[in-house]
């Protein structure tokens, strides 16, 4: 598998490919998680650039896996996933799973997210992470397993201030971003700046969350209305996220009912 990832690096950026490692593997990269199944690129949507990512698959013996919709700049605009495997003939290793994007859900801009990429020197070589507060926006999603890790995400962007003053506008981000109850309250009751700004945030839990600070004899009452608060946050966000992707699969399961989903097994082909 390490060769594997290698070998797709390399070859991925001898080429003139503009792309960025998102999700899971950025997770993974940043320190914020330990583990990530697949590879999950976010590739500038134009055709040229697809094309050479294609070519670029196209070498290193990628083939379609599950529920890929034609590769057109129409698919690749709205949002579709195109899901590969690498690794198929190597029997003693397990297959990579590829997913790439040309748009993501909740950061617009491809040039921004470039803009503010971060170069990780890594086993496979200088990779382009999308930033880590982009990072936070993406993970958003309907998997419940995410919100630790986007905390973990939190947490790394915090700890990179620490010794620094934090401005406003950063711990308005940090307080704003966490869904650790007990990292919010750390926050609070270390920093004077966080304290401060903390009640001009709008977030139903903070209110709890300086309460079980200042009222430490009911700490306790007031830790399970926050946590209350952020589960009931995280379920809106999660069907918000659902609403993102229900328009993509009612298309994706009309692409598969007429037959028009590109083959599992089907070499990559090049945009026409």
């Amino acid at each position: 598998m390490t060769y594997m990832i290698k070998n797709f690096f390399q070859n991925l950026n001898s080429s003139p490919v503009r792309y960025l490692v998102i999700s899971g593997q950025a997770s993974v990269i940043y320190g914020a998680a330990t583990f990530s199944e697949d590879i999950d690129l976010w590739v500038s949507p134009y055709e040229e650039n697809w094309n050479i990512l294609l070519k670029v698959l196209k070498k290193v013996d990628a083939r379609v896996y599950k529920l890929t919709p034609p590769i057109t700049m129409e698919f690749i605009k709205k949002g579709h996933g195109f899901h590969f495997e690498l690794n198929l003939n190597n029997k003693k290793s397990s297959p990579l799973f590829l997913d790439t994007l040309g748009s993501v859900p909740r950061v617009n801009s491809f040039e921004k997210a470039w803009q503010n990429a971060v170069y990780v020197e890594t086993d496979w070589g200088s990779i382009p992470v999308m930033g880590l507060r982009n990072l936070v926006e993406i993970k958003k999603t309907q998997r419940l397993g995410d919100y630790p890790v986007i905390s973990n995400l939190v947490r790394i962007e915090y700890e990179k201030h620490e010794r620094s003053k934090i401005d406003s506008k950063t711990w308005k981000w940090i307080l704003t971003n966490s869904y650790d109850i007990d990292d919010m309250i750390y926050f609070l009751k270390n920093h004077k700046s966080a304290y401060n700004i903390a009640s001009s945030i709008y977030r139903p839990c903070m209110s709890y969350c300086l309460k079980a600070i200042d009222k430490s004899t009911r700490r306790e009452t007031y830790f399970k209305h926050a946590s209350r608060e952020i589960a009931l946050e995280i379920e809106e966000i999660r069907q918000s996220d659902r609403e993102y992707w229900k328009p993509i699969i009612k298309e994706l399961k009309e692409l598969n009912k007429k037959g028009q989903l590109l083959p599992v097994g089907s070499t990559v082909p090049l945009i026409v």
